[in-house]
Formats: C-alpha cells, sequence, structure tokens
C-alpha cells in the first residue's frame, strides 16, 4: 500500500534548475514527499540553501554544478546523483533562458546569438538531460521524466519568440521520448505553465504587464512556484503511472478562452452600468 502522503518515498530525483523558482519549489515537494534530491545549477555554492530546506523536511538532498548547455557537464551530474543516491527515478528539467528576455523581441531583430543560446538551455540541454538520464532508468526498469514548458509554447506572441520556440519544442520531444522508451516503462510529460510569480519572471515582467494576465486568468490570482511543483510531484509518482506523452496545462485557464474574453467582460461591464 502506497502512502499517499508520501508517495515519492525511495525515489531519487534531479532537477536541473532548482535554485530557485519553481526547481526549488519542486524540490522541496519532492522531498517532503519522500524522495532524495540532486538540485542542479551553473553554480553549485548557490544551491547550498536549497540543499539545507530538502534536509530541514528530513530528506537527503545535493547540489551539483551543472551547465545544461554541456554535455559531459549533464553526463557528470546525472553519475554523480547515481553514485550518491544509487539510481534515478525522476528528471525534472527545468532549467531555463531567463536572463537578458529583453534581447527575445522582434524576429528581425533577433541575434543569432540569443537564438542559438535559448535553444541550447531550453531544448538542446532538455534533450541532453533525457539522454543521459534514460538509460539508468532503463536499467532499473521504470522512471519518470517531466519537462518544464510554457503557454508561449502554444501559441504565437508579440514577444520572446525564442524562448516560445523552444518551448513548443519540448512538446515534440516529449513525445518522442514517451514513444520510443514507453515499453520500458519511461514516461514524459510536459507541464505547459503559465504565469507563475517566480523571482526570474517578476525581474523581468513589468507590473502593468502582469496585470494584464491576471486579467486573462480565469482564477482570480496568478500562479505560484507550489502549483506547479504540486503537477510535478504528481507526474514523479506511480499515482500518474498511466500518464504519458501528455501536456498537462497549469496556467489559470489562460489558454483555455477566448482570446477576447478580458475585452468582453470590460464591454458587457459597461453596458450593464448604461442600462442601469
Amino acid at each position: 500500500m502506497v502512502d499517499l502522503s508520501r508517495p515519492l518515498e525511495g525515489k531519487v530525483a534531479i532537477i536541473t534548475g532548482g535554485g530557485s523558482g519553481i526547481g526549488r519549489a519542486t524540490a522541496k515537494m519532492f522531498a517532503a514527499r519522500g524522495a532524495k534530491v540532486a538540485i542542479t545549477g551553473r553554480t553549485e555554492s548557490k544551491l547550498a540553501g536549497v540543499v539545507a530546506e530538502i534536509e530541514a523536511l528530513g530528506s537527503q538532498g545535493l547540489a551539483i554544478g551543472m551547465d545544461v548547455t554541456d554535455e559531459a557537464s549533464i553526463a557528470a551530474g546525472i553519475a554523480r546523483t547515481v553514485e550518491t543516491f544509487g539510481k534515478l527515478d525522476i528528471l525534472h528539467s527545468n532549467a531555463a533562458q531567463t536572463g537578458a528576455m529583453f534581447e527575445d523581441a522582434a524576429i528581425t531583430d533577433m541575434t543569432v546569438e540569443f537564438w542559438n543560446k535559448a535553444f541550447a538551455t531550453n531544448l538542446t540541454g532538455s534533450m541532453l538531460a533525457a539522454k543521459h538520464a534514460i538509460p539508468h532508468m532503463i536499467k532499473q526498469g521504470a522512471g519518470s521524466i517531466i519537462f518544464t514548458g510554457s503557454g508561449k509554447g502554444l501559441a504565437g506572441d508579440l514577444d520572446y519568440p525564442a524562448y516560445g520556440t523552444t518551448k513548443a519544442g519540448l512538446l515534440g520531444l516529449s513525445r518522442y521520448v514517451a514513444t520510443q522508451y514507453g515499453k520500458q516503462n519511461i514516461r514524459a510529460n510536459v507541464i505547459v505553465v503559465g504565469l507563475v510569480m517566480t523571482e526570474a519572471l517578476d525581474e523581468n515582467l513589468p507590473p502593468e504587464a502582469q496585470a494584464l494576465m491576471k486579467e486573462h486568468n480565469l482564477v482570480p490570482f496568478l500562479g505560484s512556484p507550489d502549483d506547479i511543483a504540486e503537477v510535478a510531484a504528481f507526474l514523479a509518482s506511480d499515482q500518474s503511472r498511466y500518464i504519458t506523452g501528455a501536456s498537462i496545462v497549469a496556467d489559470g485557464g489562460f489558454t483555455a478562452h477566448s482570446g477576447v474574453y478580458a475585452d468582453m467582460q470590460r464591454f458587457m461591464a459597461h453596458a450593464a452600468a448604461g442600462a442601469a
């Protein structure tokens, strides 16, 4: 019988981009539900605080300096996780290019350097993490791979074309991983994330834009990292064993409605006020 309060008991996870935001929240939630957790980032020393939080929850944590644009670094980080904890059950590929997002604007102004940097981190890095995690999962007979996607990957927009295109690519990558390795009990899914108030996003998105996004959410609030961590923890557990090759949208309903939803709300409110 699975202890539903600790559905990840005995499992080992590695989370790329685990030092802040969604990665940090997911690391803590995995730990609270029984998993041993390795977190990665470019600077190992910056991860120490999250490891302390994991250990305070009664689990074991491991900080690994990893550059997801470097295959050797990824291979070494995953190998270190397996050497430390004995196996690997869960990969949450969460690292993303979030710095210098002002460069990610009009296609006609896009530099090849920024475009390639976004792909190297967001898409190629996720492929390489899966490449080096899958053999360990096959060896033990099961595994769950979770990619952090974005609503930017579902539709065109006026900004972030490089970021959005990489996130669209993750949808295809997850389906290929699920198809190629499903019979070996490896699952792969994408969490399509809406606006979540992480530190990085708060720094890059003006308050006026945040207000516009909230207006289009069907729930009366913006998401938090814990909202996404809940979905990741479910996909990491055996409770989701029949879900693979799927895209789980966690965006407060942002992509579920007509594109003129907020405008029509204002129009109807004005009409009602006039009739009164």
